[in-house]
């Protein structure tokens, strides 16, 4: 009963962990995030029901920009959240820099305001956001935060962990694969979601929303 007792602890403690493999500096295998669990209560919703709280609209860059021409396909395997670092720009005013082709090499999937999301990209197809060319650019979809001061921080951080559920749910992508732009640059970015210009406790609420939604998301199949 005494093994039983100590399996059943440590069974809760994985239980509040995404797992990863065993190197940090193994970048296809991110370090573990230890988080507490979100527990309002679930409330089932489909794909459709929380597609349309985010408020997703589809603004894709013209083709002919640079930075179109110089992707390629792809099949996700992670999700990384960046901040935009702008505190005048909202989603619309990000779309229309992209497809504007001004931003050169430099493209990313989705940006988030309070109002919705703009979606600038295919999901299947790359981006270049985060490590000049390296795997996060190849295998993840690229989700940029504003910083507007005139939107609700707390609103879009909600809107970006919904969006994120959404992605994880698409495309069989795991907790754990859901990474700050810090993991793969050491970057501080998403900034209004480090700690000392690394995650901790604010990143790992982040990962407790994406883990409710995601749940939501699993209750409502």
């Amino acid at each position: 009963m005494e093994y039983r007792s100590l399996w059943t602890g440590l069974l809760a403690v994985f239980a509040a962990l995404t797992f990863a493999g065993c190197s940090q500096n193994d970048k296809m295998r991110p370090p573990a995030i230890s988080f507490k669990p979100q527990n309002a209560p679930v409330v089932p919703r489909s794909m459709n029901q929380m597609s349309r709280e985010v408020g997703i609209r589809v603004s894709y860059m013209p083709k002919s920009t640079y930075a179109r021409k110089r992707a390629s396909s792809m099949t996700p395997r992670f999700i990384t959240i960046h901040s935009t670092a702008n505190p005048k720009g909202d989603a619309n005013a990000h779309s229309r820099y992209l497809n504007s082709g001004k931003s050169r090499s430099l493209n990313w999937h989705f940006t988030v305001d309070q109002f919705g999301a703009y979606q600038h990209i295919p999901t299947t197809e790359t981006g270049h956001h985060a490590d000049h060319s390296g795997p996060g650019d190849k295998y993840s979809v690229a989700i940029e935060m504003c910083e507007c001061t005139t939107h609700n921080p707390a609103v879009i951080y909600n809107k970006t962990a919904k969006l994120t559920a959404l992605l994880m749910q698409r495309y069989g992508i795991p907790l754990r694969n859901v990474v700050p732009h810090n993991y793969w640059s050491g970057k501080n970015c998403p900034a209004p979601l480090m700690t000392n210009g690394r995650p901790g406790y604010k990143w790992s609420w982040f990962i407790s929303r994406v883990d409710y939604y995601y749940r939501c998301l699993q209750a409502g199949k």
